[in-house]
């Protein structure tokens, strides 16, 4: 089951990914979930996750939980 909720949508080029916030240098960016990285013309927004186009970041969703946390690892 995938999750549903509203996540933070990173637009590159055509792809929709999902995405965190982390803080570089003092400023809050949000990253692609899928390759972690960041470029100063991504578009963001907030949006339903079934928006979400890139393949990687779909198959972390789907193994988010109903809060959108995901275990990576044995943890």
């Amino acid at each position: 089951m995938a999750f549903t909720g509203i996540v933070n949508i990173v637009k590159r080029k055509k792809t929709l990914h999902c995405g965190y916030k982390v803080r570089m240098g003092g400023n809050v960016k949000t990253v692609s979930a899928c390759n972690c990285t960041w470029n100063l013309y991504d578009e963001v927004y907030e949006a339903n996750a079934s928006e979400v186009t890139c393949k990687r970041c779909q198959k972390l969703l789907e193994k988010a939980n109903e809060d959108g946390y995901v275990k990576f690892g044995r943890r």
